[in-house]
């Protein structure tokens, strides 16, 4: 059974372990024990892969590290980079506000050379461009041999080796099959299987256009687009458009020419008539069309001319392959965390603290559930209970009945922007990978709002209009109504009003002292969240990818991070490269961010949270829910990080 008394199940060797966190918080950095720690040595380096026949030749994908060592000089070169761009952003900037982009014609001598250029060069293009259809899919293509090999975007072939047919420039329909397909940058091949007649040409070849070079385009260069806009239809030649390079990459070129569905795969030439990009997709604005550069498929045409497909087998960051050298780096950590369930179901994770059953983990997570277990990484599956909660940092203490857990690797030691760390799971790799992203700070609340409309009155704000179903009209506001005092703190002005506001979270009680023709009255608010078209806009995007956590805001002090953790996967630790832990993950924060509580802060709250004096009642709503004159004491001061 779990003692009532959390203190008085504190073991000796729990006692000590505090005790020496607790002096090695305030010791001088001389007499630290990790203070001059040399760096774990390297692990041992997996047996070197066999080359992966997959692989596109043109695409040399640098391999994850293999060990300790090689994740420490990363995490040098990207501190030493961090440093040069900080240094040379200025120069950057002058650099890029003026590169080598061709002007626009000036005057009409200027523009009629453009068109006679126009007309000449989609001429020889145009009648290479023909109209694919491959089963219930469609799109445009151009041939570029005189033997009848079709360039197209990836996505219109599909996968080698379907029929297709071809119609011609000049309506003519032929038979085709589909060959490669390189799927990353969207290149794709075909090749037309009919033998070609006396009347289609005299030369006994199918028309072609000429393939262009890479290095001829220029930022702001004409080109001409061809395609069939919305597919193929009857009497109606290949169409024409024009437009400017706008930005060159490595393999998307983006023009203004205007493109829709129907002209993928159609050619991109320069004023020459030759081909320098293939039609692949569009996005939402009118110059927002991109095309793989020819050299994409001239560096492939082997591989597409023999029917591959493939696509670049780039290990992600969060990858096993990836994370296979920090494997020694949460190792012991790893020992350390627990899978906290609630009612049956995982919830978050915990973080023991001490070797006789006392686990860290987020307190938000925990209200309302009936039945909180925690899994150890033997297996095992305890009872837990909260002995202690602290919301400002929403970290709640937890008690099982066990012995001789693991001893965590704590370290106070500054962790500094540019660091790698690890988020711990149980398993031998960690959860996430990342890197430190700004030094220490605090999280604001997020803004709450009562839903009125206001302007300065003689008593203090004047209430101008009640918002519809919000927290003011459910509690009896009216217009008319001036707001004298906040949870007894006099409102002068609406500034007072709204500073006053931005300490209060979403779901708080808050009593507003109000005058109503000369009268006195006090109402109860439950502050809602601020909701505009810009905080939804953010909510969105913040949500996009492995979601946030529903209490992640509010917090005094946060080491911020960027590892993709999911909100179920806080509470347990973050680890440096050697091996320590730097602190307890609290929160998702959004699509960028993850919060994690400083050790620093966490030696301040051992002791109150394992003596019971911060154990919630029975039936105790969330702090959000109190009045502010409810919440807890005046919060300690923190120790800063050493």
């Amino acid at each position: 059974m779990i003692s009532p008394k959390p203190l008085a199940s504190l073991s000796a060797r729990t006692a000590a372990v505090l005790l020496i966190f607790a002096i090695f918080v305030s010791a001088p950095q001389h007499l630290r024990a990790d203070a001059k720690a040399a760096p774990p040595k390297a692990a041992p380096t997996k047996a070197a892969a066999k080359p992966d026949s997959n692989k596109p030749a043109d695409a040399e994908v640098q391999k994850p590290p293999k060990n300790l060592a090689e994740l420490l000089n990363l995490e040098d070169r990207v501190k030493k980079a961090l440093d040069k761009v900080l240094a040379a952003t200025e120069a950057i900037r002058n650099k890029l506000a003026d590169p080598e982009i061709q002007k626009p014609p000036k005057n009409v001598e200027e523009l009629l050379e453009l068109e006679e250029r126009v007309k000449k060069a989609f001429g020889k293009a145009l009648a290479a461009t023909v109209a694919i259809r491959i089963g219930s899919g469609a799109g445009s293509g151009v041939i570029v041999s005189a033997d009848g090999y079709i360039l197209t975007a990836g996505h219109i072939v599909g996968k080698p080796g379907q029929k297709a047919k071809v119609t011609l420039a000049d309506g003519s329909e032929v038979n085709a099959v589909t060959l490669g397909v390189y799927y990353s940058p969207d290149a794709g091949m075909l090749k037309i299987t009919d033998k070609i007649t006396e009347n289609k040409s005299d030369k006994g070849e199918w028309p072609f256009a000429e393939q262009g070079n890479r290095d001829d385009i220029k930022l702001g260069m004409w080109c001409v687009a061809l395609g069939h806009p919305l597919g193929m239809k009857k009497g109606r030649p290949p169409v024409v458009r024009i437009g400017r390079v706008l930005k060159i990459q490595q393999r998307t070129l983006q023009t203004d020419c205007p493109l829709i569905g129907g002209d993928s795969g159609g050619p991109l030439v320069d004023l020459d008539g030759r081909i320098i990009a293939i039609n692949s997709r569009i996005s939402g604005d009118i110059t927002m069309n991109y095309h793989v550069p020819i050299d994409v498929f001239r560096d492939n045409w082997a591989r597409l001319k023999t029917g591959d497909a493939w696509q670049d087998d780039v290990p992600k960051r969060d990858s096993k392959n990836v994370k296979w050298a920090f494997r020694k780096v949460v190792a012991k950590a790893s020992k350390c965390v627990v899978r906290v369930k609630c009612d049956g179901k995982d919830t978050v994770l915990g973080t023991i603290v001490g070797p006789d059953g006392w686990i860290l983990t987020k307190a938000s997570e925990l209200k309302g559930k009936k039945r909180i277990v925690c899994r150890l990484r033997d297996g095992r599956e305890l009872e837990a209970l909260i002995v202690g909660v602290d919301h400002r940092f929403d970290l709640a203490m937890l008690k099982i009945d066990a012995a001789d857990l693991p001893v965590i690797p704590w370290t106070l030691k500054k962790t500094p922007v540019g660091n790698l760390v690890a988020a711990a799971g149980m398993a031998d790799y960690p959860l996430a990978i990342g890197v430190v992203s700004v030094p220490n700070r605090a999280i604001p609340p997020l803004r709450a709002a009562i839903g009125v409309f206001v302007k300065d009155g003689d008593n203090g704000p004047k209430i101008e209009a009640v918002q519809p179903k919000s927290p003011a009209e459910k509690a009896g506001v009216k217009k008319g109504d001036e707001i004298t005092h906040v949870n007894g703190k006099p409102m002068k002005t609406r500034k007072d009003l709204s500073d006053t506001l931005r300490r209060f979270r979403a779901g708080t009680k808050v009593k507003f002292t109000l005058l109503r023709d000369g009268k006195k009255l006090e109402l109860t608010i439950t502050l809602a969240k601020l909701v505009t078209p810009a905080t939804r806009k953010r909510d969105m995007l913040n949500r996009s990818g492995v979601g946030i956590s529903r209490r992640h805001d509010d917090f005094p002090l946060v080491l911020q991070h960027d590892t993709a953790l999911r909100p179920t996967d806080c509470g347990g630790p973050l680890v440096r490269l050697d091996g320590k832990v730097v602190g307890v993950n609290i929160a998702r924060g959004g699509r960028t961010e993850t919060y994690c509580v400083p050790a620093a802060a966490l030696v301040t709250l051992m002791y109150p949270l394992m003596s019971g004096q911060t154990r919630p009642k029975p039936f105790e709503k969330p702090a959000a829910e109190k009045p502010e004159e409810e919440a807890p004491p005046k919060k300690p001061p923190l120790k800063k990080d050493s």
